[in-house]
């Protein structure tokens, strides 16, 4: 997938079209037929990686030349009919919230009906069987908010309070990595 040039003939000549012809063809077919569309990522340095910010950049074809207002942001127009719900999803080894703020904001425009942001991420690979149990009650609740959204179109708080609960406190996890 070549890299959006910000030539913005996609708006013009002809519409909707890229002047790259690759498999981003493809994948905006794809895109503009899903019910739901997740973004995911994880986060290195707290911003979603390269290839994906390239997939949200090759999206441009899908809005108009004209500018809109809303709450006092402003956007380009939506061209097409897009996926009416929208998740992001993402993950970081480090502790903190902190690590999500850039990635938040560039996802807040999408609006997402589901946001699920894990820190202290090498824990979910981990076999430690002290930690384990806890890592399978969040993966449960991953699958359970999945489940929600796809039957009944949202997810109840419950599930989403059990996606926010840490795995363990920030101490126990720097100690976990040994860089305490």
């Amino acid at each position: 997938m070549r890299q959006c040039q910000g030539c913005f003939a996609c708006w013009f000549q002809p519409p909707g079209k890229c002047v790259h012809r690759d498999e981003m063809e493809f994948l905006l077919r794809a895109y503009l037929s899903a019910d739901v569309m997740c973004f995911g990522s994880p986060v290195y340095s707290w911003n979603m990686t390269a290839l994906l910010k390239n997939f949200v950049d090759r999206l441009v074809p899908l809005k108009s030349p004209r500018l809109v207002q809303e709450g006092g942001d402003f956007d380009m127009a939506d061209a097409v009919r897009r996926p009416k719900r929208h998740v992001a999803v993402a993950n970081c080894g480090f502790p903190g919230e902190n690590n999500f703020s850039i990635i938040k904001a560039a996802f807040s425009c999408c609006e997402p009906c589901l946001e699920i942001y894990r820190n202290c991420g090498r824990l979910l690979k981990t076999r430690e069987p002290s930690v384990r149990p806890a890592v399978e009650r969040y993966l449960e609740a991953v699958r359970q908010a999945g489940f929600e959204l796809a039957s009944a179109g949202w997810v109840s708080g419950e599930t989403r309070e059990r996606l926010e609960t840490p795995l363990m406190s920030t101490e126990e996890y720097v100690r976990f990595l040994g860089m305490g």
